[in-house]
């Protein structure tokens, strides 16, 4: 089991919903401030959003330092969890870029009628923009410790019989190029952030969860040697599902003990409700702006 971390406050620079005066916007940033396992300070970003002139806006709202930001992580390659990371690199004066391999490759989402749309990072987000602006780009597709006590997942195993990466339509298709071969796009690129919080247990951050936020925690419980996942922030794409799979996801979470949940971004208001009914002592609700220091008791957990 990994070395513990001192202390952890995560606040949510992105996610749809806003309040403090901060702006709401279809994508997901959240700060960590933490003393790591060996009593230092550091600050990671974990993804970022999808709208920069809002995620910009909210660092200055919630006067927010990144000048002594030690790294930026990037959940997969989707637009709205990637396009201010030049943005974010170019304020510190230069970090490591955690990121899979898949998460730089061209995207598209093609429609009904087979017209297509980029949906993978924006332009001007790319690695040749990153690393013009000092961004130190670290590709894998394992578990890499981005500073000491805390880690990111690598690509997720996904063993679940029910958790797919989205539900399309008919004629729908997600593709990626690899290579220069266009083939379906299973988001294998997909990670998350853990960690082992003293006093409290392991936790667990995701940008969308497309492997499933169940596979995700099994994937943690598994490689961090965990017998139980203490808290879960992120998405769990949940939005767009049917009510049979809603509950399934919310029935199979309560095998690990949670003791804090806070769904947002891609989860949906009927999978946000479905959460907080199955864990009502342990949600907190998240939007932009909110602040959550582990360990210590939430006041307003849900207003």
């Amino acid at each position: 089991m990994t070395r513990p971390i001192r202390a952890l406050k995560i606040t949510t620079l992105a996610e749809n919903m806003a309040s403090m005066g901060c702006l709401g916007q279809w994508g997901l940033s959240f700060l960590l401030e933490f003393v790591d396992s060996k009593g230092a300070d550091r600050k990671a970003i974990f993804d970022a959003g999808m709208q920069k002139e809002a995620l910009l806006h909210n660092i200055d709202k919630l006067k927010v330092d990144l000048c002594n930001l030690d790294c930026v992580v990037l959940s997969h390659g989707h637009l709205d969890h990637t396009a201010t990371t030049v943005e974010l690199v170019k304020t510190t004066g230069g970090v490591k870029v955690y990121a899979h391999p898949h998460t730089f490759l061209p995207r598209l989402f093609v429609d009904r009628m087979g017209k297509r749309r980029q949906i993978g990072v924006p332009n001007g987000e790319g690695l040749d923009e990153i690393e013009k602006v000092g961004g130190d780009i670290q590709l894998s597709a394992e578990p890499r410790e981005v500073a000491p006590g805390i880690s990111t997942t690598g690509q997720i195993e996904r063993v679940t019989s029910f958790e797919r990466p989205l539900p399309l339509a008919e004629k729908e298709k997600l593709i990626i190029v690899i290579d220069g071969k266009e083939s379906d796009d299973q988001i294998l690129d997909d990670q998350a952030l853990w960690m082992n919080a003293d006093k409290f247990g392991s936790i667990v951050i995701t940008g969308c969860a497309h492997a499933g936020p169940v596979n995700t925690l099994l994937h943690v419980q598994k490689i961090g040697q965990f017998q139980h996942i203490r808290g879960l922030i992120g998405g769990t794409h949940l939005v767009g599902r049917s009510e049979e799979y809603v509950s399934k996801t919310g029935k199979e979470l309560k095998q690990f003990g949670l003791s804090l949940i806070s769904p947002c971004h891609c989860t949906g208001f009927k999978g946000t409700v479905k959460l907080w009914q199955a864990f009502p002592e342990a949600f907190v609700l998240n939007f932009s702006g909110r602040v959550i220091e582990v360990g210590k008791e939430q006041v307003e957990r849900v207003t």
